[in-house]
């Protein structure tokens, strides 16, 4: 459907059905309809819409094949197209003039757009968008104008919107599943540790490489070493662009890099490497990346150290919190008087926790910790046998610590924030 083939054949008499209002359908629909299309948007979960009216059907790339909705337009022989495919081809063309960065992978998305977006502001006016919101950042510093839109790629739309209308001359979007074709710049952090999607159908890499098959003629694509792909521009271990704790390696250029001593080294390095790596393509020069990263310590909720006067908070709640990163922030945490707040905050996230491997971890190291407080519906069950308190959600567990004046306190939900 490139070039709005797919949404544009048949002429404007077309109808077309977008499915999942609750991962972006309305979003889609609402910007076909102010470009002259006849769009519907459609919830599929606990309804099943007749849709043999409807020329061409827009999915998302998670739907169960076995939907009954979507089996049937495909029985029907509709065409299918995915969200991030028709996101692309309404905003193709669109009147902006600025570059569109893409940021997609397994893991340390965020982190590594909200590094791009802090590198790149030190030059120009920046928006990003991830799962803490839209920021609007300049020179090193960020202001949040929306928060609680997901990284659905319907949500590329309202996006684009607000970079215009603050006057942005960069957008970096963090994208689930791939990229919608629009990136000047196209970042995938990592494949690692893939996983199954749409009802164990397909593996999400397969997703995300939507980043290529939909990429626009002269986009950058920078990727992970560790993903075998090849790229305009590689990094990590074995790739051009490689940071260290105290080094950044730019091809044959190598520059000092003085971050913040609390640093979760680590659980950055994939991050930094991908932002300096994008930074670079796009023109900022090794010094400037270093120099945008001098002092660098965290970003809240992801393994960012609070020191207050008699109390240290290991802040490590977030959207794509996996139990192997609550596992390595009680290793970062570890120390007496250990209060620890874990589990997942349901109100907020749509994939919760694998329950029975966090629980397998809890229980293998509960002495480690002075008081557990377990948060979500899920894990309610474990308190008794943990020896632990439940709370309903992030802000409640974080209020039951703080009773007992931890000297240090772990903050590890999967939450939006």
């Amino acid at each position: 459907m490139h070039s709005c083939s797919g949404m544009q054949e048949g002429g404007r008499s077309s109808r077309i059905a977008v499915l999942d209002t609750i991962h972006g359908a309305s979003v889609i629909s609402r910007k076909m309809v102010e470009s002259g299309l006849r769009a519907e948007a459609f919830e599929v979960y606990h309804h099943t819409p007749e849709l043999s009216s409807f020329d061409l059907i827009v999915s998302p790339v998670h739907l169960s094949p076995d939907n009954t909705a979507l089996r049937a337009a495909r029985r029907q022989g509709k065409a299918v197209i995915s969200h991030h495919q028709a996101v692309g081809d309404l905003l193709r063309g669109d009147a902006w003039s600025g570059e569109i960065f893409e940021v997609t992978g397994t893991h340390s998305k965020t982190s590594t757009a909200l590094l791009l977006a802090l590198i790149l502001s030190r030059s120009r006016r920046v928006l990003s968008h991830t799962t803490r919101g839209l920021e609007i950042w300049q020179d090193g510093r960020s202001l949040l104008l929306e928060k609680g839109l997901s990284i659905a790629p319907a949500n590329v739309i309202p996006a684009v919107q607000a970079a215009k209308d603050s006057s942005a001359s960069s957008l970096i979007c963090e994208v689930s599943l791939g990229g919608t074709g629009l990136a000047d710049y196209g970042v995938l952090t990592s494949l690692f540790g893939d996983y199954m999607i749409a009802s164990g159908s397909r593996w999400a890499s397969t997703a995300k490489l939507q980043m290529l098959s939909l990429a626009k003629r002269g986009m950058k694509f920078i990727a992970n070493s560790d993903s075998r792909i090849s790229s305009d521009c590689s990094f990590g271990a074995e790739g051009c662009v490689c940071a260290s704790s105290e080094r950044l390696v730019l091809g044959k250029e190598e520059y000092k890099l003085q971050l913040g001593v609390d640093l979760d080294f680590p659980g950055y390095q994939t991050a930094i490497s991908a932002a300096a790596a994008a930074a670079n393509a796009a023109g900022v020069e090794g010094r400037d990346i270093a120099q945008a990263l001098s002092g660098f310590d965290g970003f809240p909720g992801r393994m960012k150290i609070q020191r207050r006067e008699h109390q240290i908070i290991f802040d490590c709640s977030n959207s794509g919190l996996k139990v192997r990163d609550v596992s390595r922030a009680l290793d970062r945490a570890r120390g007496p008087d250990l209060v620890a707040v874990v589990g997942e905050d349901s109100k907020t996230v749509c994939e919760g926790m694998d329950i029975p491997v966090l629980a397998d971890l809890l229980r293998r190291r509960r002495g480690e910790l002075a008081r557990l407080i377990l948060v979500g519906e899920r894990l309610q069950a474990l308190a008794e046998e943990l020896g632990a308190e439940g709370a309903a959600d992030l802000e409640e567990g974080l209020e039951k610590a703080q009773k007992s004046s931890p000297k240090r306190l772990l903050s590890s939900v999967k939450c939006f924030r």
